[in-house]
């Protein structure tokens, strides 16, 4: 079963420290499936958008993401991109 979390009740309704991010991780140890519910995410950094992809990068937890805004989705796909660029080229 799905572990789901959802950030903005869990952390705040703006995403902003690489901490937070490395945290969010941290909460799903032990889990192999999660979903993570963007709902209510008015504002994501980019220092948070790079430590996220890193850390999911590096994880073997399959991640679910749910109802991201259009500015949430843009921003990690815009990090994600540069991530695979700098780490596979």
């Amino acid at each position: 079963m799905s572990k789901i979390i959802n950030l903005e009740k869990n952390f705040a309704k703006k995403l902003g420290m690489r901490e937070t991010a490395k945290k969010i991780f941290q909460d799903l140890e032990g889990e192999s499936e999660a979903t993570l519910n963007f709902e209510g995410i008015e504002f994501m950094s980019r220092s948070f958008a790079q430590e996220y992809v890193a850390q999911k990068y590096h994880s073997s937890i399959n991640i679910n993401e749910d109802n991201m805004s259009d500015f949430v989705s843009g921003l990690l796909n815009v990090v994600e991109k540069d991530f695979k660029e700098s780490c596979f080229s």
